[in-house]
């Protein structure tokens, strides 16, 4: 098991109950954070909220299917690993996934080490071409990265979030930690070496 695997976060998006329960049961196991949703629609709510490592999601559900789903959350910022998973083995899905960049494609009845093998095989592939530094931020600590990236002051950052100087000092401070820069240069260098702004 990749050790990787238990400091990162997942949502299931299935909208059968006893299939969603199961999997979620199964991947507490091994993942620190595993959140499910009901349908494409809450799906889109959740990845948002949560920004998960990895999204494994049903094609073929109410309200919003996996593949517009997808192409709803995906954004040159934020590239999760994606694993769709259909009861049919329609090669219309498979060109539509294709299409939008997808991880894996599993048919189902889902096996779980075939899920396993291929998300340990997404996140060693994916470790090998880049620094995943940023995924250790929390969600504000990753906005005030990206706005020290593009360039933005302590003064503006604090006006537009509405807080103190000090509190955005506070954030500097912890990213500079959590990602072991030693100035603003090291920093925006990254950001660009890694495609984040």
């Amino acid at each position: 098991m990749n050790t990787r695997m238990l400091s990162m976060s997942l949502v299931v998006v299935e909208d059968d109950e006893n299939t969603r329960k199961q999997l979620v049961d199964l991947l507490n196991l091994y993942f620190d954070k595993v959140i499910s949703a009901v349908d494409g629609c809450d799906g889109v709510e959740k990845i948002k909220e949560h920004h998960p490592d990895i999204i494994i999601s049903d094609i073929k559900m109410s309200c919003l299917d996996g593949i517009e789903m997808v192409r709803k959350i995906k954004n040159k910022n934020y590239k999760p690993i994606v694993i769709l998973t259909t009861a049919f083995s329609n090669q219309e899905y498979l060109l539509d996934a294709l299409d939008i960049n997808v991880d894996a494609y599993l048919i189902k009845p889902i096996n779980i080490n075939e899920l396993m093998n291929k998300i340990t095989e997404n996140i060693d592939s994916e470790e090998d071409i880049s620094d995943l530094r940023y995924k250790k931020l929390s969600k504000r600590e990753y906005e005030v990265f990206l706005d020290m990236a593009k360039g933005l002051k302590i003064s503006d950052i604090a006006l537009k979030y509405d807080i103190k100087p000090k509190t955005v000092s506070t954030y500097r401070n912890r990213i500079f930690e959590k990602m072991s820069f030693s100035s603003n240069a090291e920093l925006i260098t990254y950001a660009i070496k890694n495609g984040l702004v």
